[in-house]
This record gives structure tokens, sequence and C-alpha cells, in this order.
């Protein structure tokens, strides 16, 4: 509940992801990356103190009905009451720090081999506490959530209930650098060796970055985007890591209301979609991708991508 788990490496996640759905090769796949900024300070106090009030109830001895002999609680030798103590002071670092809501949710089509989704890089973004897996839905219905782009938003409720259920939310909570490990674009060597990305040569040459409060490099101001959803024509090819001065307007991604990053991978061709609420809020997210990257052109994208505008006729709903 209190993990923050991020890519280890460092503007590498989004390439080594690319590279991983390349080689698995689906019929299809989709990838959204959903958040908002939020805030749980009141949530996350109340989660420590019933932590430690269920700690401080495991660590009384039960009474055998029988004998009448004290004996552990089975409870002190489980996860919970392990790792209480670090969970707690967990939720105290993220109490101090802005926080963001994120989900992590897809689409994966291949009749040929369906455990190559398990190559995806997921399971290598951890903290201390947690790390990411694939979680299969087999119900339908999760498809609308994909189209109309929907995350649970607010988590209060699991958290409220997490000492008594230990039912885990379907999305996290992360900060400004954790968030900013899955949301970039392919950068460094390993692009060399992605082929289903269109590439272009950057628009904008680097000197040193800035850092944050001074005037970023990039002075354009937000761009004229022309819809909510929206597809990168070509992606700007970086060869280097770029440094943190370059990559600090990615520090602002999250808004007050839901925004998306997105790879679908069709016909061994990836593209990029960034998505936004509104059209004010679509600019100004596009105009943090031209801070760091240089001029991007967009397109309008269809809400839904090709394989699924298709998908009633592939299941014989209609002909």
């Amino acid at each position: 509940m209190v993990s923050t788990p991020s890519y280890q490496e460092k503007q590498a996640f989004c390439t080594h992801l690319i590279r991983a759905v390349e080689t698995a090769n689906p019929d299809f796949a989709w990838i959204q990356f959903l958040f908002l900024r939020s805030s749980y300070g009141q949530e996350l106090v109340r989660l420590k103190n019933s932590m430690h009030k269920a700690k401080a109830a495991i660590e009384q001895p039960s009474i055998d009905l029988i004998s009448g002999q004290q004996r552990d609680r089975r409870e002190i030798r489980r996860d919970f009451y392990r790792q209480a103590d670090a969970r707690m002071k967990k939720a105290d670092d993220i109490v101090s720090k802005p926080t963001i809501t994120l989900a992590i949710q897809g689409m994966w089509v291949n009749d040929r081999d369906s455990k190559s989704i398990g190559t995806l890089p997921f399971d290598h973004c951890f903290d201390e506490h947690d790390s990411l897996a694939l979680f299969q839905y087999r119900d339908p219905r999760m498809l609308l959530e994909l189209i109309d782009r929907r995350m649970v938003e607010d988590i209060s409720e699991y958290l409220g209930r997490y000492t008594g259920s230990r039912l885990e939310p379907p999305s996290f909570i992360v900060t400004p650098e954790e968030l900013k490990s899955y949301i970039h674009l392919p950068v460094a060597e390993g692009v060399e060796s992605l082929h289903s990305v269109d590439w272009m040569t950057p628009k904008k040459s680097f000197g040193k970055g800035n850092l944050g409060g001074e005037e970023p490099v990039y002075a354009g101001g937000p761009p004229t985007v022309p819809a909510e959803v929206v597809r990168m024509v070509k992606v700007p090819k970086f060869v280097k890591t770029l440094e943190d001065g370059v990559t600090q307007p990615l520090d602002h991604l999250a808004s007050t209301t839901v925004r998306t990053f997105e790879l679908v991978y069709s016909q061994g061709s990836t593209e990029i979609l960034l998505s936004a609420k509104t059209l004010d809020d679509m600019g100004r997210y596009a105009d943090l991708f031209n801070q760091v990257y240089g001029e991007l052109e967009l397109q309008k994208a269809d809400k839904l991508p090709a394989l699924l505008a298709r998908l009633p006729v592939i299941v014989g709903l209609t002909v």
C-alpha cells in the first residue's frame, strides 16, 4: 500500500519496454499509463496510526481456550507484522512529498505464445517494499476502461480499509521522481536497436539544462494541439542519456485531471499517444515534452486504435 515502485535505471524504461514488445511481437499491444496529482496526507496519517494499533494488538499474546496458557498470535510471523515498522516509516516519508496516483493497464493480443507478455520489464519496477507484477483481467468489460481511459482516481477508501482488509488498490502512489521513471521518450544507446519506432532528428540543440525555478530551455509556450488524444508523428532520437537538468520539466507531468502516456504496437510499428481531459491541459502537457525533447509534431489520434475499432467484426458481432 505504501510502496512507490520505480524503474531504477534513469530514462531507460520506455526503451526497454518497447524492445520487449518488439521481441515478443504480439499481434497487438496497447499499454496505458494514467496519472493525476493527488493528496493523501490525512489518509496516510490515519493508515499509519491504524497499522500501529494493529501491530500492538498482534503483540498481545492470545489465550488458549483449553489450556489457559498464553501463546503468540500467528500474525506475528506474517509479512504484515514483520514489515509494519518499515511501512509506517515509508508512510511518513510519502506524507512530506507531492504525490501522484498512477495506474498501468493494457491489452495484449497474441495467439502464438501467451507467456511472452511476461517478458515486459514491469517486474523490474520496485522499491524497498514491493515490486510491480502483471495481473490478467479476464472480464472483457475492462476494455471499457481502456477505451475511456479511466482509472481509479481516488484510493482513499483502500487506504482507510487496508489494515483490516489487506486489499491493495488498482492504482498506486508515486512521487514525481518515480513517475518520470515511467513517463519519458526512449533515449540513449538502446534506441539504436528499436526498429518499430519512426524516428526524427530532434528540433532542438541542448546546452546545459536549467534546474527547477529557472526559465526552461524551451520557451515556445504551450503548443497548439489538435485534440485531447494525440499521436507523435515521429519520435526525436537521442542516442545519449539526457542530463537531469534537461529532464526537470518532467517533474510536472501530473495534472489535477487524468493524463495518459500510451504505447500502441500493431503490425510491427509502435506509436506513442498522449491524452488529457481538455485541449488546454493537453497543450500544457505536450509543452513539457517540447521543453525536454524539442518541438514535436502531434496529430489527432483516434480514440480507439485500429484493432479495437475492428473488434466487433473480428469476434463476429457485425459483418
